[in-house]
């Protein structure tokens, strides 16, 4: 099963185009492709300010390419996670791109 959801992953990465809009299942607009890179999708995030700061977001939580990437978790869901992490490598002293 976990082979599967790797192949998966992979398909849909490979149909994702730089400059793509990434989307959550309302249609809210998270931000924009960057480029895949390490198995996972760069995006500019809508929120960021102007700055060189990218999200990695895991193919896991892709679940759709058509004309946009199609995210399966909320807006707010995907702030929480983010946000989560990024207070985890703080309190680490965790390096990591938001």
């Amino acid at each position: 099963m976990i082979e599967d959801e790797k192949e998966r992953g992979r398909k849909l990465l490979a149909r994702i185009r730089d400059g793509m809009e990434v989307v959550d299942p309302d249609g809210t607009r998270v931000g924009t492709v960057s480029r895949v890179e390490g198995g996972h999708l760069k995006i500019v995030r809508a929120d960021q300010k102007a700055r060189n700061a990218h999200q990695f977001v895991s193919p896991d939580l892709i679940e759709s390419v058509d004309e946009r990437v199609r995210l399966d978790r909320s807006w707010d869901e995907l702030r929480r996670l983010w946000h989560a992490e990024d207070e985890f490598a703080d309190h680490h002293n965790i390096e990591r791109p938001i």
